[in-house]
């Protein structure tokens, strides 16, 4: 008898690791995509996005609805567009590249919500962009994937400067 319950209690829990991950192929689950990274941020006390570039109204309202409920907004951005729209609220950080070379060829796009929840894009978070180019979004809670993205976070943040400089 005990056997089965460790037996069932394995199951339960490789099905929850299996949960836990997302997919999305871009563009025909966009508005899947949008549901749940809009669930994902109004839940957030911190949200993390490394992205070229942030133009997307339905995200940036579900954003700015979370900075005004208390929430950090932590972005690295290459797109001084992008910056300057969430420059204005206080709960911000916001580092861009020092030099334009940067500027050219950055091409990483995450979204991490505190430390439980992050989602690779192959494409910018830009409304756009994600209703005409072809790519795919993963969203995950696995733990290296989520200390995989600390680290993107701790690198860009030391490698780039402040935007309010």
């Amino acid at each position: 008898m005990m056997r089965f319950f460790s037996m069932i209690i394995s199951i339960i829990f490789l099905s929850a690791t299996v949960a836990a991950n997302e997919y999305y192929l871009l563009p025909e689950h966009k508005s899947d995509l949008m549901y749940t990274l809009k669930q994902k941020i109004s839940r957030a006390d911190t949200i993390t996005i490394i992205s070229s570039q942030l133009e997307s109204p339905s995200l940036a309202k579900s954003i700015e609805k979370a900075i005004q409920n208390g929430s950090y907004l932590h972005l690295v951005t290459s797109d001084l567009n992008s910056a300057a729209y969430y420059a204005k609220y206080k709960q911000t950080q916001i580092k861009v590249p020092a030099s334009n070379r940067i500027t050219e060829t950055f091409s990483i796009n995450i979204l991490l919500i505190d430390q439980s929840d992050v989602c690779f894009s192959s494409v910018e978070f830009s409304e756009e962009i994600l209703m005409k180019k072809i790519g795919m979004v993963t969203c995950t809670t696995n733990r290296e994937d989520i200390d995989f993205t600390m680290q993107i976070k701790k690198s860009f943040f030391e490698r780039f400067e402040d935007y309010n400089q």
